[in-house]
């Protein structure tokens, strides 16, 4: 098995921030989710977010998981959904049939 190093230093992190948002929204988005929450690629294409948690059950452990939403990513989160309806997929993933994505829905 293989391990790969996480990326600690804040300036790497920020260009590939800036790349994602530059060549795919898709991609910039999972991204953040994913340095955000500490949450699998396969865990966040199946999200729904509720309020200000995340709440999902993982696919590796099958345990249940709460996850706080940062004020930086639900800014984040927020500019992106701007144009969506509750309860409309927020990410598409590129494969299967059903395409089933990341539901974003806030309560206020």
């Amino acid at each position: 098995m293989n391990f790969v190093q996480p990326i600690r230093d804040p300036e790497q992190i920020q260009q590939l921030k800036d790349y994602f948002k530059e060549k795919s929204l898709r991609n910039y988005i999972l991204f953040i989710m994913g340095i955000n929450t500490g949450l699998r690629i396969s865990d966040i294409l199946k999200l729904k977010v509720v309020g200000r948690h995340i709440s999902m059950r993982e696919k590796k452990t099958g345990k249940q998981k709460r996850i706080q939403i940062t004020a930086a990513l639900k800014r984040e989160l927020k500019w992106f959904i701007e144009e969506r309806e509750e309860q409309e997929y927020l990410l598409q993933s590129r494969q299967g049939k059903n395409r089933l994505g990341v539901a974003w829905h806030i309560r206020y």
